[in-house]
């Protein structure tokens, strides 16, 4: 139920790990230093950031002369180095690797170039080394920062996340489906002048073929989930496992949803009320920034409690499409339902009512029937 009222307007998070550069910590790499991974030699120009078992790193191509991909004239490219504790960590940044190289090339996901792993020289534990694309404009989180005063326009905010639709229909429209687990704006990277992409995959797997039903089933998931995902932009069903619902790519939808209304808002849409205004999909809508009621309708239209009820990847990039005045592009992979995204312009939104979405499942109703449509209520 999304309510729609005036509130203070949050300061967005820590800069993200492509951000300005800043003095390496204790055991980083010092500029000069030559790596090489797989075929490449990078030297070290300086350090990023660090998060988890990862330091980040500009690096210049030493040689060969140029990377397969890329202009001749790129040279400075992203060297991610992280050390895993066993062989079950490396295993697991395997994974990643794996789908980054699944993925590529596409202009909405950061490229993957080459990766490395080794012994830890006289310890334990393994050192790993990931070359990839570099991303100059930092992270949309910088964007946000930069902008407290003079908001993004509902142009920009449509451009930013189409680009982040795209690359997540490009995900799911692998077979088998992959899930990406952790959208959220920490992940989205300035490419280039109006050009985004999606990063960070160490989160990403395939949907179940079934719910967990077991009791050490529902418990290895919420330990995954608790280690994968971010709380603020997790779906109910990932907040409630015991509801043994299972979580699907429809989880990413919600994420989706999140991630606009963050966009939008500068805050997450659960920030205040935790878990239980998730489950129970209670939020606010702010006074300010004023958006158009479609994009508020988008929004309500991923953050449905329901995975059934969400549209599906592809239908948020026709409705987003719409909005931005372009024809939808992509090709579905799934067999096509019935949209509501025509009749957005019957819906009101209006301040100090609640929203509520009838039927359940609204994607299978007919969408020219008033009971597929919002209803407003008074709270």
């Amino acid at each position: 139920m999304a309510t729609y009222q005036s509130r203070p307007n949050l300061v967005p998070s820590a800069p993200s790990h492509v951000a300005s550069p800043s003095p390496g910590p204790s055991g980083s790499l010092q500029p000069g230093t030559k790596v090489q991974v797989g075929k490449y030699v990078v030297k070290v120009d300086k350090f990023l950031s660090e998060g988890g078992f990862a330091h980040v790193y500009v690096a210049s191509l030493v040689s060969p002369s140029s990377v397969e991909g890329f202009a001749p004239t790129q040279n400075t490219f992203v060297l991610k180095r992280m050390a895993v504790p066993d062989k079950a960590g490396l295993v697991e940044v395997r994974k990643e690797v794996d789908v980054m190289k699944q993925l590529r090339p596409h202009k909405h996901v950061v490229y993957f170039i080459e990766a490395s792993a080794s012994s830890i020289v006289g310890g334990s534990g393994y050192e790993i080394f990931i070359l990839m694309e570099l991303c100059p404009g930092g992270g949309i989180i910088d964007l946000l920062n930069s902008r407290l005063q003079n908001r993004l326009t509902e142009s920009e905010i449509l451009k930013i996340f189409s680009d982040t639709v795209e690359a997540v229909a490009h995900m799911h429209s692998q077979t088998p489906i992959l899930m990406h687990r952790d959208l959220k704006v920490e992940n989205i990277l300035v490419a280039a002048p109006n050009l985004y992409k999606l990063c960070d995959f160490g989160s990403t797997t395939t949907p179940p073929t079934t719910p967990p039903q077991s009791t050490a089933e529902i418990q290895a998931l919420e330990a995954d989930l608790n280690k994968h995902t971010t709380l603020q932009y997790r779906a109910p069903e990932m907040v409630d496992v015991w509801s043994r619902k299972g979580v699907t790519e429809k989880a990413d939808i919600w994420a989706l949803g999140v991630f606009l209304y963050k966009l939008c808002y500068y805050t997450t849409p659960f920030e205040e009320h935790g878990p239980m205004a998730i489950l129970n999909v209670q939020y606010t809508i702010p006074s300010y920034p004023a958006y158009s009621n479609s994009i508020k309708y988008l929004i309500g239209t991923m953050l449905q409690k329901s995975a059934l009820s969400r549209p599906d990847i592809w239908q948020v990039h026709e409705h987003t499409c719409k909005l931005r005045g372009i024809q939808p592009h992509l090709k579905r992979v799934s067999p096509m339902m019935a949209s509501l995204y025509d009749h957005c312009d019957d819906v009101t939104f209006v301040p100090n009512f609640s929203v509520r979405a009838e039927p359940q499942h609204p994607w299978d109703q007919d969408p020219h029937s008033d009971q597929g449509k919002l209803h407003l209520s008074r709270m």
